[in-house]
């Protein structure tokens, strides 16, 4: 592993800390689009907007409950990982800036 980054290092002039660090977030970043996506795919598969259009039509039976309701369970969260992962970011963006 560290010879290829010393590789990757060598080949690209970049310092290995900053090939680290482009590649955490660029893992984030994909985590984030994959998260996206999985809400994206349940919002088509019940023609919904949000989380609430989807629990309300779960509870006017609009829906079958099973496996909306799970699919509900997966959204919200896939949206709290969505933020812990922004937080992340953030968080190392706003600590890279002042250093």
């Amino acid at each position: 592993m560290h010879s290829l980054l010393a590789n990757v290092s060598e080949t690209l002039n970049i310092p290995p800390d900053l090939i680290i660090h482009m590649g955490i977030k660029a893992f984030l970043e994909r985590e984030i689009r994959l998260a996206e996506l999985d809400i994206a795919d349940i919002r088509e598969k019940y023609l919904v907007a949000s989380r609430e259009d989807l629990e309300e039509k779960i509870r006017n039976r609009t829906i079958h409950s099973h496996p909306a309701w799970e699919d509900l369970i997966d959204w919200e969260n896939s949206e709290k990982h969505i933020l812990q992962l922004k937080a992340i970011i953030k968080q190392e963006w706003t600590h890279a800036e002042t250093v």
